[in-house]
């Protein structure tokens, strides 16, 4: 085996699993030529064989993309792992938690396993490495690469913007789209409320609840569909006030995309979103983890929808450089 390190990614593109892995891959790439890249939509395709002569495969990781149940899900990574045959390092994304409910403990001996199995294992917050810890097994050491951010950028809309409030990402149960939908009951009706994604499968019924609600209120309700990256940026850029209420959030892709477009969203104070505010500054609009606070935060962000921008000056952290860098750095250590 020669020293590449190839970067296997499995599943649809237009998955956020998916489309982090290839900025992971671009990342590293521009760090070293040492890198190979194979995509395949599900395992049942077969692995490509340009990966016969890595060192070490690196796989992004979350039940849900490898089968109908955690079980399935554990039983096709361990005989991808096999049929591999070399060192495998993973980055598991979305950590089991309470949240889960009844699912969590086969969620838990999912990720348990493939820790397990695995050479070396990444998480994209300090709070994912505490979940790990907790809820999957304390004797496993992970190593924390925080989320990049994309270079900033800053195009603010004209002044006669139609007035909304934008949710970005996939819909489903606990993203909190129903949520700032009702939040918004004392804003004037004439304000919009766009959710920027399209829906998960199996909740295709949420967009039709937004709707439902939303005409109780006289309000106006958008779903976007799925948007390709220049497309959520400009309508990032034209929310009036961007929102990020997920309910379980652990690390947040989507709050991640609204910065990249240089928006400050209104977010809970979690442990999550204090751990990114204290590494990025300026980055957020926080407020306190409940409904309440969320229907004032609205309003003052109305009262000041600068407010809702980031300064120019400020360079959220990591970068795609700083991400690149510390993969590079655990790769060639897991594959010496």
């Amino acid at each position: 085996m020669t020293g590449s390190i190839g970067h296997l990614l499995i599943g649809p593109r237009s998955h956020g699993v998916v489309r982090y892995a290839q900025s992971v891959f671009d990342a590293v790439s521009a760090e070293s030529a040492q890198h190979r890249f194979e995509h395949v939509l599900t395992l049942g395709t077969g692995v490509a064989s340009g990966l016969d002569e890595c060192a070490l495969v690196h796989v992004h990781v979350t039940d849900r993309l490898f089968g109908r149940t955690p079980g399935q899900a554990r039983d096709s990574v361990l005989a991808l792992f096999a049929a591999l045959d070399r060192p495998v390092s993973v980055t598991f994304h979305d950590l089991p938690q309470p949240s889960d409910g009844p699912a969590m403990r086969a969620r838990a001996d999912f990720f348990r396993a493939v820790a397990r199995a695995a050479t070396g294992v990444i998480v994209s917050s300090h709070h994912e490495a505490s979940l790990f810890a907790e809820y999957v097994d304390a004797t496993i050491g992970v190593e924390v690469i925080p989320l990049m951010f994309d270079r900033l950028r800053v195009d603010k809309p004209s002044e006669s913007a139609e007035l909304t409030v934008g949710v970005l990402g996939y819909l489903y149960p606990g993203k909190g789209h129903l949520e700032t939908l009702q939040a918004m009951s004392g804003l004037d009706p004439s304000i919009g409320f766009v959710a920027l994604g399209t829906s998960s499968p199996g909740h295709e019924d949420l967009a039709d609840e937004l709707a439902k609600v939303a005409a109780e209120m006289g309000r106006r309700c958008t779903v976007t569909g799925f948007l390709a990256d220049d497309e959520l940026v400009r309508a990032s850029a034209e929310v009036t006030v961007p929102v990020a209420y997920h309910r379980h959030m652990s690390a947040s892709g989507s709050i991640n995309s609204w910065i990249s477009a240089g928006r400050r969203p209104l977010v809970p104070s979690t442990t999550y979103t204090d751990e990114l505010a204290a590494r990025s500054p300026g980055v957020l609009k926080m407020h306190a983890d409940n409904d309440a606070a969320l229907r004032t935060a609205l309003e003052s962000a109305f009262a000041d929808p600068a407010s809702t921008w980031i300064d120019p000056a400020v360079t959220p952290s990591p970068t795609a450089a700083d991400v690149g860098r510390a993969h590079e750095r655990l790769f060639r250590r897991w594959s010496a």
